[in-house]
């Protein structure tokens, strides 16, 4: 593994905009003396964008109202507006980088039309300085990835644990030759050091022998303990930009002895007050750990003192984004032609259905939720699908659907929604299964939700199961029937008793064949279900997922006339969670 590593220890040193000028006029450069001399850095850091260039309407959680974004203040988030603050911020300090911990890419329709290309301008706009690569910019394929990175980037992209492909063979994706590692950045004569972190958790293909990313993933601890050794001796600051996890961030933060600051995402958490971690390998050393929560909700300022090569103070500012901040004219221009053009191919503001309630996508106690009922129903009651039982993601579905804001009666569902809920450009794939591949299908529901909180990682149509999540087995499964069914019967009168197999659906049969309607992701084995992905009897309707639940709000609300919390409104026990 070192070999590949050595291979791709080809750290990039930047001149600061000073430097530059005394070079270009022949001078040389002659950084300043900051020996014993206390030195502010200021970082700027953003995460987990998701293609939120436009501001968004959405009713605020208590999370987010405690840190600041009120509903009053609404709409929220968007390029312009984190423009301003970005000027702003980087107007107030004479040493500042801003880096992003990547997920640029995917959550909103601009990302589904022009495939990343407004993102990339999105962050030249802002003048990004480093990017890591997040998973979802390889929702498109990884050529899709390196074509926006070579014909729209201006900021660097990192990350170090990727092992691409050769960018001399002629038919890799380029990757190779577009990301680097690390980077080395001279800011007036204090020079920072930055390794990247990309994300292997949740790109199952990543470890597929075969798959299409041209990467082949290094282990994390290793790879960072390589290269903020390498990078140490040269630089005064090491920062390492991850997209990883809050859990793999404070391990780095712990067991690195050359690491000073860590800037991570992918988990959507936002920390006021950042965290401050006790190095386990060397006495006295704290080191910040900061994330900046997701959506373009939030930019996180730290500043940093840094004197003789460690970072000696800190502080924080948590900006919340939201309409109090003029938007930047610049930014606006940028984006006028793709927000036209966006207008113009979907009609972003259709009305769907309506809710007096907000529909949420998990589940209460870690169960069914009623979003994710409404869209597991709606894949298998599609017209040319109606399997005997269908199963989706939970994460596949992003955000819950909106409940009516204050002063409201009921909230419209429209298509901008429907995307922001169904991103993905997901079909409807069925297959046949046998009772013994039912049950191992449902067992690994329930070990995956083991490892999170045993909050189920899929929702269900057609079907129960107690998820044991201690013993990761799926217990009393059946298919078919329905709640409806349940409750006619005397045994099955009260919501909150598991009903009989017998009277629910059907005890599943070893050697029996089922149908399953699923999305075409995990049918291929995207979040690790390969018992789909082995299945051979795989049909890809080319049916969307999202305009199947548009088609089926739009029957069971009756065009809008019946609100969908009406319909949905909770989980029904189809999956019970035990701990």
């Amino acid at each position: 593994m070192f070999g590949a590593l050595l291979t791709r220890a080809r750290a990039f040193f930047l001149l600061s905009p000073l430097a530059l000028l005394l070079v270009s006029c022949g001078g040389g450069y002659v950084p300043p003396d900051l020996s014993g001399v206390d030195v502010r850095l200021t970082l700027l850091h953003t995460s987990d964008i998701h293609s939120r260039v436009l501001a968004y309407d959405m009713v605020p959680q208590l999370t987010d109202e405690n840190l600041g974004l009120l509903e009053e203040n609404g709409p929220f988030g968007g390029a312009p507006r984190m423009a301003t603050v970005l000027k702003e911020q980087r107007a107030k300090s004479k040493r500042v980088l801003h880096l992003d911990s990547g997920d640029v890419f995917q959550g909103a329709p601009i990302f589904n039309v022009f495939q990343g290309e407004v993102e990339m301008l999105m962050h030249n706009q802002l003048g990004t300085d480093v990017v890591v690569a997040g998973n979802h910019e390889f929702d498109e394929g990884a050529r899709n990835y390196a074509s926006q990175l070579e014909q729209f980037s201006t900021f660097r992209t990192l990350a170090a644990n990727y092992d691409f492909a050769s960018a001399d063979d002629p038919w890799n994706s380029r990757l190779d030759a577009l990301i680097d590692p690390t980077a080395i950045i001279d800011l007036d004569g204090l020079t920072v050091g930055v390794v990247g972190m990309g994300n292997l958790s949740s790109i199952t293909s990543i470890t597929d022998a075969d798959n299409s990313m041209d990467v082949r993933p290094l282990d994390t601890m290793s790879t960072v303990m390589h290269y903020t050794a390498m990078l140490k001796p040269q630089v005064d600051v090491v920062i390492v930009l991850t997209h990883l996890s809050l859990d793999d961030d404070e391990e780095i933060a712990r067991t690195d002895p050359n690491v000073d600051v860590v800037l991570g995402g992918h988990l959507h958490v936002a920390l006021d007050p950042v965290k401050v971690i006790h190095s386990e390998v060397t006495p006295g050393k704290d080191v910040v750990v900061c994330h900046a929560g997701a959506f373009a909700k939030y930019i996180q300022r730290l500043d940093l003192v840094v004197r003789d090569g460690k970072v000696i103070a800190h502080d924080n500012l948590l900006v919340p984004i939201d309409a109090r901040i003029p938007e930047d004219a610049d930014t606006v221009d940028m984006l006028e032609d793709y927000e036209r053009e966006l207008e113009d191919t979907i009609d972003l503001r259709r009305a769907v259905a309506t809710t007096t309630d907000r529909l949420r996508r998990f589940g209460n106690n870690g169960g069914d939720s009623p979003l994710g009922n409404l869209v597991a129903e709606a894949m298998q009651y599609r017209a040319g699908i109606e399997t005997d039982f269908a199963l989706t993601n939970s994460l596949g579905i992003r955000t819950d659907i909106q409940g009516p804001g204050s002063g409201q009666q009921e909230h419209q569902v429209n298509v901008e929604e429907l995307f922001n809920v169904l991103p993905f450009e997901n079909t409807i794939t069925t297959m046949f299964l046998s009772g013994d591949e039912v049950q191992a299908l449902f067992d690994y529901v329930a070990e995956r939700s083991a490892g999170r909180g045993c909050g189920s990682q899929a929702q269900i149509a057609s079907a129960r199961f107690v998820m044991d999540c201690s013993n990761e087995v799926a217990l009393d499964v059946t298919v078919g029937g329905s709640w409806d069914d349940c409750i006619t019967d005397d045994d099955c009168e009260d919501p909150g008793e598991i009903c009989s197999a017998l009277r629910c659906g059907r005890a599943i049969e070893p050697s029996e064949s089922y149908e399953l309607s699923t999305n075409n992701f995990i049918a291929a084995g995207g979040s690790g279900f390969e018992v789909l992905e082995n299945n051979t009897t795989q049909q890809d309707s080319g049916i969307s997922m999202r305009d199947a639940v548009e088609f089926y709000m739009l029957q069971i609300s009756e065009g809008g006339t019946i609100p969908l919390n009406d319909i949905y409104t909770a989980g029904d026990g189809r999956i019970t969670p035990r701990l």
